[in-house]
């Protein structure tokens, strides 16, 4: 059982969705969150985006992590991966973080999205913003 965080990492990763045949760009999480947000993560398995992106003992790709499912009513319940939160949906997560509780830490986001340090490049993720939680 993984402790929930106080601080967590929010990144954009392109994602195979085999179920609608096609390729998205979800929004994953670095762990399990303190606070409502843990409602929303779901474990998943991430498909390898094309036959020639396998791991190996020298590129890490994760196989399975942490993802958000998506805030649309319609989706409340997933049923599939289909459900899974695109990076279109962020204005909407922004407005339920800073609803329940949640610090969008902008000066650590800013610092490393400015810094060389990249993050799971093997997985084409993009940091989107660090969040703690102080409710």
């Amino acid at each position: 059982m993984i402790n929930p965080a106080k601080t967590v990492t929010l990144f954009s990763q392109p994602y195979l969705d085999k179920y609608n045949q096609c390729y998205k760009n979800i929004v994953t999480i670095n762990t399990i969150p303190q606070g409502p947000l843990a409602q929303l993560v779901r474990r998943v398995i991430f498909p390898p985006l094309s036959e020639f992106k396998q791991p190996g003992p020298c590129s890490h790709i994760k196989n399975c992590g942490f993802a958000l499912i998506s805030l649309n009513g319609e989706n409340c319940c997933i049923k599939s991966v289909s459900n899974l939160m695109i990076v279109d949906e962020v204005p909407d997560l922004v407005s339920f973080l800073l609803t329940n509780g949640y610090k969008i830490d902008s000066s650590l986001t800013k610092m490393f999205n400015t810094s060389d340090i990249r993050f799971q490049t093997e997985n084409a993720n993009k940091l989107l913003f660090l969040v703690t939680y102080n409710g």
